[in-house]
């Protein structure tokens, strides 16, 4: 007896692929979302750790740390912040490879730099750490030199060279600057180290890092969180309030600047994301003011996870704070001793 073998008709192998490409389809946004979800609990293990890494600086010292100086005597001091903690990372072995004696080099090879003594600590430029790096944002600000994708709150006024900030971050020197909308900035004033003692808004209530979407070490030709721009007012401390200061940034900035935001996490540069700003709520645009005397800069808090973004309060808890969130709890959360009151559920 003959055996008759029966393929498969083209309708129903047709029938077949489409089955698959349907369960595809169903099972690669859940995939892609699982992929997600690893990557912001990284980025929030992350952020936590940086927390803790504060507070046991400020047991150790009694104070927060410094961002770096506002004087050009004080060039000597612009390490990060993030290099100050360093030791409270378990990178004491790294830590002890800076002289803190000399400043942190602006590049490699160092060009009109040669001979500076700051050259010393080229090394740090070239060192990348995890735990500074959020697996969300794959850009790359430089091929060069070290790159990180948090800041450190500088509060509710941009920040400039010569500034003070209303915010727990600080940098050691003299304000230079008169006042700026909600900062608290005033001509040569001594800026001292800032302890928990004055953070009265309460620990809990006062954000001390977020993330930054790096830039892409271009020129921009994109819009998107990864660029900055530049525009808008040519004084922007003549502005009366902060909130009117950031709706100027983002609808007055237009031109594409700088795709550098998110470089050099040893050194400090407010332009390239080493602090970040209260004014605009989370994931708006960042600007620069390049024209205007000490380069007052806006950047905002931004991240790739959907919705919002992760920010460290200095209690060591970290939250996730949608990009919806009103302005008045944002910018209650920038400042440490603002005296607002936010309810629990705002945030």
């Amino acid at each position: 007896m003959q055996v008759v073998r029966r393929g498969f008709t083209l309708i129903e192998l047709l029938v077949v692929i489409a089955i698959i490409a349907v369960l595809i389809a169903l099972l690669l946004p859940a995939v892609q979302a699982a992929r997600e979800a690893a990557r912001r609990s990284q980025c929030v293990n992350n952020l936590k750790q940086l927390g803790l890494a504060i507070m046991n600086y400020e047991s150790s010292t009694g104070g927060l740390p410094p961002s770096g100086s506002t004087t050009v005597a004080g060039a000597i001091q612009n390490h990060s912040l993030l290099a100050r903690i360093l030791p409270y990372l378990e990178q004491q072995n790294l830590y002890n490879m800076v002289n803190y004696s000399f400043g942190m080099p602006t590049s490699d090879p160092p060009g009109a730099q040669s001979g500076d003594p700051s050259y010393t600590n080229v090394t740090l430029l070239h060192v990348e750490i995890s735990a500074f790096l959020c697996p969300s944002d794959p850009n790359s600000p430089s091929s060069a030199f070290n790159s990180h994708s948090y800041g450190e709150n500088t509060g509710n006024c941009p920040s400039f060279a010569g500034g003070a900030f209303d915010g727990p971050a600080y940098m050691l020197g003299t304000s230079k600057l008169a006042v700026c909308p909600g900062g608290a900035n005033a001509d040569n004033t001594l800026v001292r180290p800032v302890g928990l003692s004055s953070v009265t808004d309460g620990l809990s209530n006062t954000a001390i890092f977020s993330e930054i979407v790096k830039g892409k070490g271009v020129t921009p030709v994109d819009d998107g969180l990864h660029v900055t721009y530049r525009g808008g007012a040519t004084t922007p401390c003549t502005y009366t309030n902060d909130q009117d200061l950031g709706r100027d940034c983002q609808t007055k900035a237009t031109i594409r600047v700088d795709g550098s935001k998110g470089m050099q996490w040893a050194r400090y540069y407010m332009a390239r994301g080493g602090g970040y700003t209260h004014v605009m709520t989370p994931n708006q645009r960042s600007c620069v003011y390049s024209s205007v005397a000490n380069f007052p800069n806006l950047i905002s808090a931004s991240s790739y996870h959907p919705g919002g973004v992760n920010v460290t309060m200095l209690d060591g808890s970290v939250k996730f704070i949608k990009s919806s969130v009103s302005y008045q709890a944002w910018h209650a959360i920038g400042s440490k001793a603002g005296g607002e009151i936010i309810s629990a559920d705002a945030l």
